[in-house]
């Protein structure tokens, strides 16, 4: 074994790595706890963003973020993303990101087009949605 081999890979989450991990983290225990060692293994400022958003749409108990990624989420929490994971909140922590903004501003963007999509979708009044957003350097959302 050589060096190389020792060292934890970083992964990227792009879109069907978001939804998957989001998938698993919503289903058993099982799934939750590999999402979680998978989470461990993300690069935490390149994936700001989409780690912020799996935190936010994680449908169980907070404590299992406290619990299985306390590195993951203190680094949030270092960048004011502690309970409230609004919108808001979410694009005033991106403000404030140095390193990989440009990234993490494209994925904050395909999150609020999904958002929008899904909430005028549910509106008893809405026939339709017709969204279509292109992001420079990221596609069609």
């Amino acid at each position: 074994m050589d060096v190389k081999d020792t060292k934890i890979r970083r992964l990227d989450i792009d879109e069907e790595t978001y939804h998957n991990l989001l998938a698993m983290l919503n289903s058993s225990a099982e799934d939750r706890l590999v999402a979680f060692e998978c989470i461990k293994r993300l690069d935490p400022v390149r994936n700001f963003m989409a780690i912020a958003f799996l935190r936010k749409n994680y449908k169980a108990s907070v404590n299992h973020w406290e619990n299985n990624c306390k590195t993951i989420q203190a680094h949030q929490e270092l960048h004011g993303l502690r309970l409230d994971l609004s919108f808001k909140n979410l694009s005033d922590s991106l403000r404030r990101l140095k390193e990989y903004s440009e990234e993490n501003e494209q994925f904050f963007t395909a999150r609020y087009v999904e958002y929008l999509k899904k909430n005028l979708e549910g509106m008893p009044f809405v026939e339709s949605v017709e969204i279509n957003v292109i992001i420079k350097g990221y596609g069609k959302i």
